[in-house]
């Protein structure tokens, strides 16, 4: 389960068990920002109806949570969550190798060079090859076989 600091926004991953039955306190490890932590609700459905017995225990944790806001308890086991921003430099240096590629494309077909061609031959060549080493593979194969 994620929760988030108010005062300082800082995520931090909590297991939702550590929280449970009441909540409890928890500090934030930036700030130091303290602040009552409650389970999830949405965690806390089921399919089977609630009888009259839950629904008085749950009135009796109720109460029991306000108890549970004294007491400061540190050190809940969390991993911190940290959003790096993109990086700018990154995104220059990529936009400028396009350009580069594609000035690259452009001045070799200006020199009667189309790169289409060569790539799509040496494909083609990388196939052809494959496909004798497999028939070869396939004969020596039979031979030792038969």
């Amino acid at each position: 389960m994620f929760i988030e600091c108010s005062n300082c926004a800082f995520k931090y991953l909590v297991n939702s068990a550590d929280l449970k039955p009441n909540g409890r306190m928890v500090e934030c490890a930036n700030c130091n920002h303290q602040w009552f932590q409650e389970l999830d609700d949405t965690e806390a459905f089921t399919a089977v109806p609630s009888s009259r017995k839950e629904n008085i225990l749950n009135k009796k944790n109720i109460n029991k949570k306000s108890e549970n806001k004294n007491q400061i308890v540190k050190n809940l086991p969390s991993t911190v969550v940290r959003q790096e921003n993109p990086s700018i430099i990154n995104s220059i240096i990529i936009v400028i190798l396009i350009i580069f590629i594609f000035l690259g494309i452009w001045i070799l077909r200006s020199f009667e060079i189309n790169t289409l061609v060569l790539v799509d031959f040496y494909i083609k060549e990388f196939f052809f090859n494959l496909n004798l080493i497999i028939s070869d593979l396939a004969k020596i194969i039979y031979n030792i076989l038969n």
